[in-house]
């Protein structure tokens, strides 16, 4: 049973991972999936914690994050060693490619572990204060944000070309597969880069982004100190140093392994393959004592907490950030995101709702938004238009940044409204006759005059973009919506016709 335990928790990772990569996978138009596609971020209690001050309530989509917590204080950070889809990534890679070097000299880590606390302080501090840098580092909101922008559209593209090849093969095969719509995402080499970069770190340390960076696991470090599942080990012990080289996180002092610090335990259970059998685990009192603590002065702490509020002031400040600064009339919001300000505070930049936009409207800001809004999402209607009656953003949004809405509802949300260039419209600059924007809008916001020029009708205009994704102009589209500064619901169509009858 000792024996097994290892293998059983990789394949728990390995399982854990492609759930993840199913969920993703399922996270498209028309969303008939009835499991959550948002699942692992609705359990991740980092997230829940920081959303929820921000957004100044519950999130109820959230709740269940809470419980992963309970669990993590009764037994221990187990979803680290189990099912973080991130961490088996970076253990696959750690044994595969970049097996730790052995050591001359004990490496001591005191600075970085004590590091690992002063960032999680930084974090936590400015996150209050509407600067999100904790969840570019979430390893559930990366690793989901990484799949969608960085590997799903370089598979999509593989798929396509091979598509033909393989059916060549099966000329007679009744089953036809069609070639998938490639999505094309704008930040996906800066991800792709910032992912292949924490693993590796794995060439310095065994799970380094684990130990020293990652902000859920040391939330989870904190909380399981109160744990109640613990290792023991009895007078056997020879140290022969077997369960410091099998442990991932370093959690085992070579000077000493009878002892152990808790609260960095994973609970892979690798240690258990004892030779003389000394290592056990069993129940015993919680406390909040533990071996080789880390040394965090009042001043380091005072330290973290100032550079966390300062940075976020100076995002605050910042021309693109600040009320008084520079608008970006172009920074189209999906329908029903919160307030700007509370946007930023509370979106995670995961990707789902890009991955689930079935036009590839939705994109990924870099600085469009200042640093607070990096990852948020906005739409391009030059690479994809808001369809209309879709309303999936909102429904896979994990901390409810999009606001679930119904069709009825989104239809009447304007989160832009569409200007025509004179100079650059063929119906108004030539004279030719050009209805490609009247006859794509649904809405009936674009009419034509006594010479079939276009116009818009701002009262009925949404903001979707389709106009300014079909037009025939080449580069810059020559109708263009610009965001409306704040989202707001327009009257329905029927009440209109009902007042002037």
């Amino acid at each position: 049973m000792i024996r097994i335990l290892p293998f059983l928790r990789r394949v728990a990772q390995s399982l854990s991972f492609l759930f993840l990569l199913y969920l993703v996978i399922k996270t498209a138009f028309p969303l008939e999936i009835k499991i959550p596609v948002d699942l692992y971020l609705r359990l991740d209690p980092f997230i829940a914690i920081i959303s929820t001050l921000t957004h100044k309530g519950l999130i109820e989509r959230m709740l269940p994050a809470f419980g992963v917590l309970l669990l993590v204080m009764i037994f221990g950070n187990f979803f680290c060693g189990w099912f973080c889809p991130m961490g088996a990534v970076i253990d696959f890679f750690d044994r595969i490619l970049f097996r730790e070097k052995k050591r001359t000299k004990p490496f001591d880590d005191q600075p970085l572990r004590r590091f690992r606390f002063g960032l999680f302080i930084f974090s936590v501090i400015a996150g209050l204060m509407a600067f999100q840098v904790m969840y570019l580092l979430d390893p559930i909101s990366l690793i989901t944000r990484t799949l969608i922008i960085a590997f799903y559209p370089p598979a999509i593209y593989v798929f396509n070309h091979l598509l033909p090849q393989v059916q060549s093969l099966l000329p007679k095969n009744p089953f036809i597969v069609s070639s998938i719509p490639l999505p094309v995402f704008k930040v996906n080499l800066f991800i792709f880069l910032f992912f292949i970069a924490i693993l590796v770190l794995g060439v310095v340390r065994r799970r380094f982004w684990c130990r020293y960076l990652c902000p859920l696991g040391t939330l989870f470090s904190v909380f399981s100190r109160f744990r109640f599942l613990k290792r023991s080990v009895t007078d056997e012990c020879t140290s022969c140093q077997k369960c410091v080289k099998e442990c991932p996180v370093g959690a085992i002092p070579e000077k000493a392994p009878q002892t152990y610090r808790h609260p960095d335990c994973i609970s892979c259970f690798n240690c258990l393959e004892c030779p003389p059998r000394a290592v056990s685990f069993g129940w015993e009192r919680p406390g909040w004592k533990t071996e080789s603590r880390v040394n965090l002065s009042r001043r380091y702490v005072v330290g973290s907490i100032a550079f966390g509020c300062f940075s976020a002031l100076m995002i605050k400040t910042n021309p693109l950030q600040s009320e008084s600064g520079l608008k970006n009339n172009r920074l189209i919001r999906p329908p029903g995101a919160l307030p700007e300000a509370e946007f930023v505070a509370v979106c995670t930049g995961c990707g789902e709702c890009l991955k689930v936009c079935p036009n590839n409207g939705l994109q990924s800001t870099f600085l469009e938004a200042g640093l607070a809004g990096l990852y948020t999402p906005r739409l391009i209607p030059r690479i994809g238009y808001c369809e209309e009656f879709c309303n999936f953003c909102g429904r896979v949004c994990p901390t409810e940044a999009i606001r679930p809405l119904s069709v009825e509802e989104k239809r009447l949300i304007q989160i832009g409204v569409a200007h025509i260039d004179k100079t650059r419209c063929i119906a108004w600059d030539t004279d030719k006759i050009c209805l490609v924007c009247n006859e794509q809008c649904s809405y009936h916001a674009i009419v034509g005059d006594e010479k079939k020029r276009p116009i818009v009708k701002e009262e009925k205009c949404t903001g979707c973009g389709i106009c300014e994704n079909k037009c025939p102009v080449d580069g810059e589209s020559a109708i263009i919506v610009y965001s409306s500064g704040v989202q707001k619901k327009l009257k329905p169509e029927n009440s209109n016709n009902n007042k002037s009858s």
